[in-house]
């Protein structure tokens, strides 16, 4: 009787093991449009910072300070941002704020995965380097 319990020990086990696999590979699984992300610097620091895309080409967010709104357009790993208009809050440092703003205004290009989103500059490059906020 005390051998019962272990089967289904085992299965539990394995099934956990499988549902793990399955979010790490969907974790890692190119991510095809952006609308409806949500996405934030992977090295946050003090400074809550996101953009979010939304499904009508819409964007918002957050700089640091301010908030911020505007459109995109991404046509597979294309994306480009139109102009970007945000509130004037006064702040002690507006510098890591202008370079987050900097570094979307400068993006061409994009590779994606569910949990990881890299914003490259024109020449190929990496500008900005973010990581996924509503994965749930």
């Amino acid at each position: 009787m005390i051998l019962r319990p272990f089967p289904i020990l085992l299965v539990t086990l394995a099934l956990s093991a499988c549902v793990k696999v399955a979010k790490n590979a969907k974790a890692q699984s190119p991510l095809a449009s952006l609308a409806g992300s949500e996405w934030g610097p992977e090295n946050a620091g003090e400074y809550e910072q996101f953009v979010a895309f939304k499904a009508n080409g819409e964007v918002i967010g957050h700089g640091g300070c301010n908030r911020f709104f505007g459109s995109y357009t991404q046509k597979g790993n294309t994306l480009t941002f139109g102009p970007l208009a945000s509130t004037k809050m006064a702040c002690p440092n507006l510098k890591q704020e202008q370079d987050f703003m900097s570094a979307l205004q400068s993006a061409r290009s994009v590779e994606a995965t569910h949990m990881r989103l890299v914003i490259k500059g024109e020449d190929g490059a990496p500008v900005l380097s973010l990581r996924r906020r509503d994965w749930d």
